[in-house]
């Protein structure tokens, strides 16, 4: 193997090994430099403004000095002969010497380099000044050929000796194909750049497509996809603006995110509905017509449809008209920006523009930039590297980075429009086109969404259904069209004393129904019942007629008559059946024992027994802290019924008929078996041991067999006993004292707790309590819900739970609601607490995620606090 054959075999190979452009170029020189026996080889690339770059070098730094990474000015090599490099091909041999060179011309289809085809040759002086700029660099000889890309004049290959160096055809001809190779280096470099850019603006877009098409609440899509672009695109800053929607939204929208123009006086409007911005428009109309329709033609309104249009400050500052732009850029670091408008035949739906600070820059140059200008006249006399420094520079805009702009664009503009026609579908059918308020379907959203804040504050929901009284006959009497028109104003005497939060909605025919958020007793929702009723004492105009209209109203209170939306708004109606009983224009609060008043007794009873053996029933469990640690030391099991067609049935609806019927034993069982099943599962997932409180009935206490059946549930689950704490409640154990202790003392013997439920609403015996064998006193809701407000039940309080402590038992307040409660708690030394505070009832799945990721209770910061007053 030759040694030209050796060095196109090196090369070759090391293009086909990498796609790394840098060791390409590094290695090509490295093989040239040592092929030829010359002093420095190197690789010049272009830059956009004309100047260039030594990028890759190999060197005998003993002869000559590197120039690596220094860049040139443009003036070096002038236009005419940057043209023929790139029309002709142009190769030039100088010597410096003789002051001569060889220049040779490849015709534009010729592949191969051949002496006597497809090639010219001639010879000629160098011009003096080339000649000092040849010396002043060291060099006695050089070699040079244009390296193309995509038919443009992408670079150099340079050959520098610093003696006298001959190049014989061969050489010539095995540089040339070199020169040829690199250029499919280039390429290749340049198609895996292309392709993992791609890749990575892919990746982006379907990131933000996710976003925006699966948002992740409460986060605002838009916001957090606007914050998903600029990332993207590596901007300073960015802003979405929508414009308004209409029939639906008045108002535009806007979101920022980073850096963003700033004004000396805060503007009255968006800068997207400013003259400024109007102007921009037209200017990056006017912009995009030239660079990409040349010819005569206007600019139209849809030439920017999705099309980003880049402008830099100093762009900015051609047109006068763009003084507003320019002032809310110059008070920031934004130097550049790219202007999106979100759009698509003349229908515009909002603006994504995007902000680049300035940024500075160091270049070294091997010449001081003012010596440049003189280049044609003089030569250069020293090649001493020169860094200049060039600060608050914009931020260039590349084109593949415009591309992925536009890609989001486009995703961006689609999710919009979709939400806007799923915003005008959904307005179409959850609002009442009677009223234009909202129906029966956003009701139950809105219900539901107040049902989960619960969860987290602790306070109630109302939701109260109204119906107008005789509304059938005033429609038979006077007409629908009369009927209409005292609906509309119904709503509009409701929708008077609305308060923010609040929902009111036409359910159907003359019913309306009204959601109360954030209700923090009951004194408050009485307050807004006679407030609504009030609106009925004043007679209603229909034309020319006075007419005095009454209504009835009633009220469910979640989550503690149900937590179950449908339930509550049935509970409501339950109890609005109760007002009409009591008169016009009269309200009333849902009571459990409306619901055996409602449903036929045998109706529900049958209910009941469908539901013991159809699996209607489940177990949710709240959890029982320690007031100290704020450690959960134990749950209640709560029993729900889910009702295949009322839906989810309250406690107190079906446990009354539940004991008359003797029901209450067979759901007593099933608790206390699903209690001991939850406890094994649990085992099994790894979770700790936690006790479980289950709730025991008259029948079940009393009956003969109760020991027993506890005893073959805790074995049947490999339960153990201290993991159990049966709940009595007072009256239930005082039924018959002697055996309730006599029972009692058998299940402490097989070491299950007992827990005393209701304590102080009942007999309140102190002697008989000294008796029984219990290990926890529950403090009842009633005396903890009022227990600030009212200093009987604070005292009464204060006493049980002195009375408990001083028994060794421990107390655990029932239906905490407030920070101020639990305050009031730990420092009466209350033991344990309960409530919507501290943890609303779960499902079991959701208590075992809740135990899994190690939720810290709000009470351990609420305790943290105390501690600290």
């Amino acid at each position: 193997m030759t040694q030209s054959e050796h060095l196109l075999h090196q090369i070759t190979s090391r293009i086909r090994q990498s796609l790394e452009l840098e060791q390409v170029l590094e290695a090509a020189v490295k093989e040239i430099q040592q092929f030829l026996a010359v002093d420095r080889v190197k690789v010049y690339r272009f830059d956009d403004d004309g100047s260039g770059q030594v990028i890759a070098e190999a060197v005998n730094t003993s002869t000559l000095p590197s120039l690596l990474h220094l860049h040139f000015p443009a003036a070096d090599i002038p236009d005419h002969a940057r043209t023929l490099f790139l029309k002709s091909r142009l190769r030039v041999i100088v010597d410096v010497d003789t002051q001569r060179k060889f220049s040779s011309f490849l015709e534009a289809d010729s592949q191969v380099m051949r002496p006597s085809a497809g090639e010219q040759i001639s010879y000629a002086p160098v011009d003096p000044c080339h000649v000092r700029y040849l010396k002043a660099m060291g060099v006695a000889s050089s070699l040079v050929m244009p390296i193309l890309h995509h038919q443009q004049l992408w670079g150099l290959l340079a050959v520098h000796h610093s003696g006298a160096r001959k190049f014989s055809f061969r050489e010539l001809q095995t540089l040339q194909f070199l020169a040829d190779q690199l250029e499919i280096a280039i390429a290749q470099a340049h198609l895996l750049k292309s392709a993992q850019q791609e890749a990575r603006n892919e990746e982006s877009v379907n990131r933000i497509s996710h976003i925006l098409h699966h948002p992740a609440p409460p986060r605002d899509p838009y916001q957090w996809g606007l914050e998903a672009i600029v990332e993207a695109v590596g901007a300073d800053g960015g802003r979405l603006y929508l414009t308004p929607q209409d029939g639906l939204v008045r108002d535009s929208c806007l979101y920022e995110v980073g850096d963003q123009p700033r004004y000396s006086v805060e503007p009255i409007r968006p800068l997207e509905e400013t003259d400024g911005w109007a102007a921009l428009l037209k200017s990056s109309q006017s912009q995009l017509t030239a660079s990409e329709n040349p010819g005569n033609r206007p600019p139209q309104p849809w030439d920017l449809d999705c099309q980003p249009i880049a402008w830099t400050l100093s762009d900015l500052w051609q047109n006068p008209d763009l003084e507003e732009i320019i002032q809310g850029l110059e008070a920031t670091s934004i130097r550049s920006l790219v202007l999106l408008p979100l759009s698509s035949h003349n229908h515009c739906l909002g603006y994504l523009t995007l902000f680049r600070n300035g940024q500075d820059q160091q270049i070294d140059w091997a010449v001081q930039q003012g010596e440049s200008d003189l280049r044609s006249q003089l030569p250069r006399l020293s090649f001493q590297i020169w860094q200049e420094l060039r600060h608050d520079q914009p931020h260039p805009w590349q084109r593949t980075e415009l591309k992925l702009i536009r890609s989001i664009g486009l995703h961006l503009h689609m999710v919009i429009l979709q939400r806007r026609v799923e915003a005008i579908a959904y307005v179409q059918h959850a609002y009442d086109p009677l009223t234009q308020l909202p129906n029966r379907q956003l009701l139950m959203e809105h219900l539901a969404l107040a049902l989960v804040q619960t969860q987290n504050s602790g306070s109630m929901v109302a939701i109260a259904v109204l119906n107008l009284n005789r509304f059938r006959r005033i429609n038979e009497s006077l007409g629908h069209d009369v009927g209409d028109c005292l609906l509309q104003q119904v709503a509009a005497r409701l929708q008077e004393c609305q308060r923010p939060g609040e929902t009111i909605a036409r359910w159907g025919s003359d019913e309306f129904s009204l959601i109360y958020p954030d209700i923090q007793s009951g004194e408050e929702i009485r307050e807004r019942c006679d407030q609504v009723i009030g609106l009925f004492r004043q007679p209603f105009y229909l034309g020319s007629q006075e007419l005095y209209v009454t209504a009835s109203l009633g009220i469910a209170l979640g989550p503690y008559d149900s937590e179950d939306p449908e339930t509550l708004i049935r509970l409501a109606g339950i109890a609005r059946q109760q007002a009409q009983l009591e008169g016009p224009c009269s309200y009333q609060i849902f009571h459990p024992a409306d619901v055996v008043q409602a449903w036929p007794s045998l109706t529900l009873e049958n209910e009941l027994r469908c539901a013991i053996h159809g699996d209607q029933f489940e177990l949710y469990y709240q959890p029982q802290v320690e007031i100290d640690s704020s450690r959960i030391v134990g749950l209640e099991a709560l029993i729900r019924w889910h009702h295949p067609t009322l839906g989810f049935v309250a406690p107190g609806e079906f446990i009354p008929l539940a004991e008359e019927t003797g029901l209450i034993h067979d759901i007593g069982q099933w608790a206390l078996l699903q209690a001991c099943r939850q406890q094994a599962e649990w085992r099994q997932q790894g979770l700790p041991g936690m006790r479980i409180a289950v709730n025991l009935s008259p029948q079940q206490l009393y009956r003969v067999d109760l020991v027993e059946t506890v005893f073959k549930a805790l074995q049947r689950f490999d339960v153990a006993p201290e993991f159990l704490e049966l709940e009595i409640t007072e009256s239930t154990a005082m039924q018959d004292m002697d055996r309730a202790i006599a029972i009692l003392t058998q299940l402490r013997h097989m070491g299950v707790r007992i827990g005393l439920d209701d304590f102080g609403t009942g007999y309140s015996s102190l002697t008989a309590l000294k008796h029984f064998p219990i290990d926890t006193l529950k403090l009842d809701k009633t005396f903890v819900q009022d227990l600030l407000e009212d200093a009987g039940d604070a005292a009464i309080a204060q006493t049980i739970i002195a009375l408990g402590r001083g028994l060794n038992l421990t107390v655990l307040a029932e239906g905490v609601e407030t920070s101020a409660q639990l305050r009031f708690l730990w420092e009466m030394r209350c033991h344990c607490a309960q409530g919507y505070l501290l943890s609303r009832p779960m499902k079991a799945s959701d208590l075992a995620t809740f135990l899994n990721q190690n939720c810290v209770l709000d009470a351990r910061q609420l305790h943290c606090r105390l501690r600290r007053d």
